[in-house]
């Protein structure tokens, strides 16, 4: 998501939110998740919301504010639901896609929703979170633009940072979770250094898989557990020892999840991160101790932490490999280099059988070179580069992300322009051997009337989808050929 924020788009949206006026018209069933609320009357938009069994009028409650990039609000709220339960919190999720590239028209949205949760429910104003996914992380972590009192910023898989704004705004915590199986791992543990260096109190955690999805809810209970501690440290909840340690133990069982799957250097560095998270409440600090000393011996762990180091560099050499020499390959639609790259993340599927660290580093390269093809295909497509050079990013992008049907649907647009049926046919079967069956979209291709028109074309889409749109018209003229000749 790219965000260039306008000064009088800031002055518009820097205004007070309403406190505490209770909106009676608001009914919630406590203990259920409620879909389809109203933000306001002058706006279609609505909201998912869940409210504790335990939730009271008589104290004023810490909120989750939830982002999903899809709009799914209520299935957002579902897995938040026991954390709000175990660590009293309301939850509200936006039923609002966010999926292009404006910060200034998701803004208003999100505080909306501030205004009505605030408006309807004893909230906390100083206890506002907001969590969210992706393109919805970027959206949460840039909320404090419009309520400058923000305690917390969930971020899952990306993030909205602006240097200038975080020297000049009050330090709230980050908190970000960053898959191992995702290219931009490492940046988002860049983001974290950032925040270390700029004094915002911060968190990450790492989970098993990719960023285009929410974590698991132990991952995220992990997670919303660093705002809950914070708050009790700085006396804006209560000081209770067993909720302390009942949120402490939840923390360790979830830890050696990773004991259990074997993962003994994943395991010792949420031990590590768990105990600099509750030293200032002097809970299980020997038995952490006795528990790292352990790992320490543990002769798999050894051997997993030189694998990690190993890998890592591999990594990073490969990294700069590939943005260098697909560079040069699009500069000089150098054809011939094709299947290198087809072979290239063939051998990374091999490296991923050699260990634990290996997997996860060939999940990301291939990860990285995916979002690298992407990224150019992107960029050229809508440029005035010559079509030889379309074709061939387009080409790469066949070699290297096999499903994505945009590239094969390219090359065929491209190369009937040119006259090149052969290649446009070619490729046509390769798009429907991947499985491709949007029979409509293949006729809406523009430009190439001739070819949609053509047997070929329609023989080919008829024995993979069983029909095609000008199929029984040819048919027919041949028929009525056959009998004006006789």
């Amino acid at each position: 998501m790219r965000n260039v924020l306008s000064p009088l788009f800031l002055l518009l949206i820097l205004i007070p939110l309403h406190l505490f006026s209770q909106d009676q018209e608001l009914k919630i069933k406590k203990g259920e998740v409620v879909d389809n609320l109203p933000l306001n009357d002058s706006i279609s938009e609505t909201f998912a919301l869940y409210i504790p069994e335990k939730y009271e009028d008589d104290r004023r409650w810490p909120v989750i504010l939830i982002f999903d990039p899809d709009g799914e609000g209520a299935e957002a709220v579902r897995r938040f639901k026991n954390i709000a339960d175990e660590q009293k919190y309301l939850i509200a999720g936006l039923n609002y896609e966010i999926k292009n590239d404006s910060l200034q028209e998701h803004l208003p949205y999100a505080g909306s929703l501030i205004n009505k949760v605030m408006r309807s429910f004893r909230v906390n104003p100083g206890l506002i979170y907001a969590a969210g996914m992706g393109d919805g992380a970027e959206l949460a972590t840039a909320i404090p633009l419009i309520y400058k009192n923000i305690r917390g910023v969930l971020a899952v898989g990306s993030a909205w940072v602006n240097p200038q704004f975080i020297k000049q705004h009050p330090a709230f915590m980050y908190s970000i979770l960053a898959g191992d199986e995702d290219s931009n791992y490492f940046q988002l543990k860049n983001f974290i250094d950032y925040f270390d260096k700029a004094n915002y109190p911060n968190e990450i955690i790492s989970y098993a898989g990719r960023n285009k999805e929410w974590p698991n809810n132990y991952v995220l209970s992990d997670a919303v557990t660093g705002f809950t501690l914070r708050d009790i440290k700085d006396k804006l909840r209560e000081q209770d020892r067993e909720f302390i340690a009942f949120l402490f133990n939840n923390e360790l069982e979830n830890a050696k999840r990773f004991e259990r799957r074997r993962n003994y250097f994943g395991a010792f560095k949420r031990f590590k991160q768990i105990q600099e998270k509750y030293k200032d409440f002097e809970i299980g600090e020997e038995r952490l101790k006795n528990t790292l000393k352990e790992l320490r011996r543990n002769t798999a762990f050894r051997q997993q932490r030189r694998d990690y180091q190993e890998a890592i560099e591999f990594e990073e050499l490969k990294k700069e490999e590939y943005m260098y020499l697909m560079e040069m390959d699009i500069l000089q639609n150098n054809f011939e280099n094709i299947g290198w790259w087809a072979y290239e993340l063939e051998e990374l599927q091999k490296k991923a059988a050699e260990n634990m660290a290996a997997e996860n580093v060939a999940l990301r390269l291939t990860d990285y070179a995916n979002k690298l093809s992407e990224a150019y295909f992107d960029q050229l497509q809508g440029s005035e580069a010559a079509i030889d050079t379309k074709v061939f990013v387009s080409v790469l992008r066949t070699a290297i992300a096999k499903n994505d049907p945009e590239a094969y649907l390219k090359i065929i647009e491209l190369a009937g322009h040119d006259g090149d049926y052969e290649t446009a046919l070619l490729y046509l079967e390769d798009l429907l051997i991947t499985g491709y069956d949007d029979m409509e979209s293949l006729y809406e291709i523009e430009g190439i009337l001739d070819l949609k028109l053509s047997p070929s074309y329609n023989n080919l889409i008829r024995e993979y989808l069983g029909e095609a749109k000008y199929y029984k018209a040819q048919v027919e003229e041949s028929d009525n050929e056959k009998e004006g000749s006789d």
